[in-house]
């Protein structure tokens, strides 16, 4: 499980977080979203918990089973890489990919990244099976298999959005959290994008946590909703809160009942 304690972020007089306190996955596979008005402090946690940003208060605390019983590591001062070694994952608003590089190198690159102790980009070619056929289970599972040996600059935004959030699925998250996938996206191909997303964390279990901004998709896939508003948690429930709350459908989205 992932836990943020009492996390506060300041920048000059704007409080971007305010004394957030959450829980992620406790259930393996669980997908949660983060939902909110624009400066609601979304992103702000998500560089918190990634180690993008350092709180002002508070901590960052990873919960995993040990030996038959749990153990908490409190990894706030942790750096964001060192933090993927802990299961910490994150895939950016905008797509980070290497543009010049085909689909499955790409792929290839986070798969190898994984196992840096014992691989290197010189070491390994076509031929090496264990890496390839982890490539070609992440293909599959993004629905990639068709463009694998095409330029990623060439891609439609939506399998480059697939692209990004196949790459990291290539460290081996327990956590991958998500800034927005369907930014950018047409509106036919989003839900493809999430679901490609959704059953992919329910296959292997991963705790997905996603900022978005489409309501529609936040209803249709989430397990669990958050809603921030001006850096506090404002609601936390079921996504029918979306339906449900009138003061939540006030301040996310303008709707005065």
């Amino acid at each position: 499980m992932l836990e943020a304690r009492d996390l506060r972020k300041e920048f000059g007089e704007l409080r971007a977080t305010d004394d957030v306190s959450l829980t992620f996955g406790e259930t393996d596979g669980e997908m949660v979203f983060i939902v909110g008005p624009n400066g609601a402090g979304k992103t702000t946690l998500i560089n918190l918990l990634t180690g993008l940003l350092e709180p002002d208060q508070g901590s960052v605390v990873v919960h995993r089973e040990e030996n038959g019983g749990t153990v908490e590591e409190d990894i706030t001062g942790m750096a964001p890489e060192d933090r993927v070694g802990e299961g910490l994952v994150r895939s950016f608003q905008i797509v980070h990919v290497f543009e010049e590089m085909t689909v499955r190198e790409n792929v290839r690159i986070a798969v190898l990244s994984k196992h840096d102790k014992t691989l290197s980009m010189r070491s390994v070619d076509d031929g090496h099976e264990d890496v390839e056929r982890e490539i070609d289970e992440l293909l599959a599972q993004f629905r990639l298999e068709d463009v694998q040996h095409e330029v990623a600059e060439t891609l439609p935004h939506g399998d480059r959005k697939l692209l990004d959030v196949a790459m990291s699925f290539g460290l081996d998250p327990t956590y991958l959290l998500l800034d927005e996938p369907t930014a950018g996206v047409a509106t036919r191909e989003k839900e493809y994008v999430i679901e490609t997303i959704v059953e992919a964390s329910e296959a292997d279990g991963v705790t997905t946590v996603t900022i978005e901004h489409d309501m529609d998709l936040v209803k249709e896939y989430a397990d669990r909703l958050v809603v921030l508003h001006e850096g506090r948690v404002f609601r936390e429930g079921d996504p029918s809160l979306l339906e449900t709350d009138s003061e939540l459908r006030r301040v996310l989205l303008g709707v005065d009942e």
